[in-house]
């Protein structure tokens, strides 16, 4: 039963991120995967595990979640879109904390294009209804929200980037039971900027 709710829930993940379900193929093992595409990329949910294969471009193990495909492709096609972005001297000075100023102004802006980027996605109005009901109503949640976007800018990971990020929580919310919805909502964002850090150290 859980895997056939996995199953359900990466579907519903996909199409938050704009994956179209196409059709489904028999698996080796028996059942029918779902297959999905989005442009010219191609994907495929296992029926009976909810992992996910990228077939385009083919890749030989498979993802977590369409967070993890996401994240991949974003990492793979970095250097091609964002490499002027890493011409910036900035890392030379780590220390340079007190100064709140620049920090200030682009981290509202860079919240901006995330807020754009969830606008853009499948049901993008009640995905930022959304967001900022939880930033409004919920501590934890708006602190960890800001935490997300200060990484993400510091490591030049993309708005989209932290966009699924928001949707693959507000996903989770569906499969979380009980009154501390928002709070573990809130520990899939910090996870999600350890997640970011973890990927650039490595």
């Amino acid at each position: 039963m859980a895997f056939f709710h996995r199953v359900n829930a990466m579907s519903r993940q996909a199409e938050l991120m704009n994956w179209l379900d196409i059709g489904r193929v028999s698996n080796p093992d028996g059942g029918k995967d779902i297959l999905l595409a989005r442009n010219e990329r191609g994907a495929r949910i296992d029926w009976r595990t909810g992992e996910v294969w990228l077939m385009n471009p083919k890749v030989a193990e498979p993802f977590a979640d369409f967070l993890a495909v996401e994240r991949w492709l974003t990492m793979r096609d970095m250097p091609a879109a964002d490499k002027p972005a890493a011409a910036a001297p900035a890392p030379a000075e780590p220390e340079a904390a007190p100064e709140p100023g620049p920090v200030r102004d682009t981290l509202p802006a860079f919240q901006q294009k995330v807020d754009a980027c969830l606008a853009k996605a499948e049901g993008g109005q009640e995905l930022l209804e959304t967001k900022q009901a939880f930033e409004a109503g919920s501590e934890p949640y708006l602190e960890a929200s800001t935490e997300l976007s200060k990484t993400a800018l510091e490591l030049e990971v993309s708005p989209a980037m932290v966009a699924t990020f928001h949707i693959s929580a507000f996903a989770a919310l569906a499969e979380t039971a009980g009154a501390d919805k928002l709070e573990r909502v809130a520990a899939s964002l910090h996870a999600a900027a350890r997640q970011i850090r973890a990927s650039v150290a490595a």
